[in-house]
């Protein structure tokens, strides 16, 4: 169950996102839901978090990222 408000990649603290397979077990940022070795992933880097950090998400969740984020670009364009 993803956590709290959806994340939009639209900010001065994120990176850009890459497309990613998971080299190790690790759980989504957003649901804690694991990503399995060589499963599809997606990484948005952090970097003003230390050691070059970043948040990664599986295929749902980062879909879910786009789509907030469309919507405020629609809605940036909008004003």
């Amino acid at each position: 169950m993803p956590k709290g408000k959806t994340p939009s990649l639209i900010g001065s603290s994120l990176g850009r996102p890459q497309s990613a397979v998971a080299k190790k077990c690790s759980p989504c940022s957003r649901c804690d839901v694991d990503i399995t070795m060589g499963e599809k992933c997606y990484d948005v880097p952090q970097p003003k978090m230390k050691f070059a950090s970043t948040r990664r998400f599986c295929a749902a969740c980062y879909r879910e990222v786009l789509l907030q984020t469309r919507r405020d670009l629609t809605e940036m364009e909008a004003l």
